[in-house]
């Protein structure tokens, strides 16, 4: 996905500018700017490479409001490979060396050190302390409730005949914030007859190195994850978000969603438990642009006996829950994010279910807001309550 400057210039030269992606582009629709769409982005790209235009603020700003949603690609006539393109832009052009970023570094690039941090902020939480927290570190106002750490083990292995094993992604967010999917994966697939693989070496995908612009710092973490994970076995993904740059940077490994991996699997002899329900399903952008894999979560969740399965209205569109997104463009981020609120309130949404942790975090702060009253969950855990988790494994 990493390109040179000449390989840069000659994928922006396969952009015919026939303009079909600017009504799928979230930026475009909102601005109605040529410069904030992927046709427009792309010539700006190509003329900085070429010094035909500076590289200076204005530059930045277009290329900075771009979410990465990676709409654009999936009507391509040419498909071109915007992804790289705008990893290689803000890796060569658009650096940023924020003190946030470089506090936070450590913690993302190691598990340990960021395990012990959740600690602390879990039991400040549950010591109601967390009112201090906050008044000391304003961004930790944007922090949802943390669930309880977990110290994972290398291996959980499967409770009924064996079929095989997989490696199971964790992530940075998911791991601090939405430990319950990770936990109910692990049911799930156990219950199924998969070994359950955890490797300690594991780390960061790299989405946020990449979203700052820091390709060594992504390089590194990508290195990390491919000595970690076997090639031979699959390794899943809770978190589209993660699945995506995994999918993109490790070519060689099996990435793959985790309902899609459990959608293909024989629940022949498995018991689920009937829901009376409506379940909206929110769509990310990375799911369906990149790891091409969305209509797997509704396949999944069909298999819920009575459960009405809905698309939410809209999914076409990005929440604007894009990683770091929600930090460095917020205004963008909430003027997307209120689309998604007003769908969820004409349709009296009372359960969604999204398969990437930053929209998940970015839809229920929003909710919480507007004291609007929505189960947001992942379909994972959804399906598992149906099979009778309960939380631990």
């Amino acid at each position: 996905m990493s390109l040179s400057i000449q390989e840069l210039i000659i994928e922006a030269d396969r952009c015919v500018a026939c303009g079909l992606c600017l009504p799928h582009c979230p930026t475009y629709r909102k601005t109605g700017s040529e410069a904030d769409s992927p046709r427009g982005r792309i010539q700006l790209m190509r003329a900085v490479a070429q010094d035909i235009l500076p590289n200076n603020s204005r530059f930045n700003a277009h290329i900075d409001l771009c979410l990465s949603c990676r709409s654009c690609e999936s009507v391509c006539p040419n498909n071109v490979n915007y992804g790289a393109l705008v990893d290689t832009s803000r890796a060569l052009f658009i650096e940023k060396k924020s003190l946030f970023s470089q506090l936070t570094k450590p913690f993302i690039r190691q598990r340990n050190l960021a395990n012990s941090l959740f600690w602390l902020l879990w039991l400040a939480q549950k010591l109601q302390l967390d009112g201090l927290v906050k008044k000391l570190v304003p961004v930790a106002k944007l922090l949802p409730q943390i669930q309880k750490p977990i110290v994972w083990k290398s291996i959980y292995p499967a409770t009924t005949a064996k079929k095989g094993a997989v490696s199971l992604f964790l992530g940075c967010a998911s791991n601090a914030f939405d430990n319950q999917t990770l936990k109910a994966s692990v049911y799930l697939l156990n219950k199924l007859g998969f070994d359950v693989l955890i490797p300690s070496q594991q780390t960061c995908c790299g989405g946020i190195a990449r979203q700052m612009g820091d390709a060594d710092e992504s390089a590194r973490l990508i290195a990390q994850n491919q000595y970690g994970f076997d090639p031979a076995l699959p390794v899943l993904t809770t978190a589209s978000g993660c699945g995506a740059g995994l999918h993109d940077y490790l070519p060689n490994h099996k990435i793959q969603d985790i309902s899609l991996f459990l959608q293909a699997c024989d629940w022949t002899h498995v018991a689920i438990t009937p829901l009376n329900q409506k379940i909206f399903v929110q769509d990310p952008c990375t799911l369906r642009n990149v790891q091409k894999s969305h209509l797997a979560v509704y396949d999944l969740l069909k298999k819920i006996p009575q459960a009405d399965i809905q698309a939410l209205p809209g999914n076409s569109q990005c929440c604007g829950g894009a990683g770091a997104y929600i930090l460095t463009q917020s205004d963008m981020a909430n003027t997307l994010l209120n689309d998604k609120l007003n769908a969820i309130q004409v349709n009296k949404v009372a359960l969604l279910a999204t398969s990437n942790i930053g929209c998940s975090l970015h839809i229920a702060k929003g909710l919480r807001e507007k004291n609007i009253t929505v189960n947001v969950l992942h379909p994972i855990q959804i399906f598992a309550k149906q099979l009778n988790f309960t939380g631990e494994i």
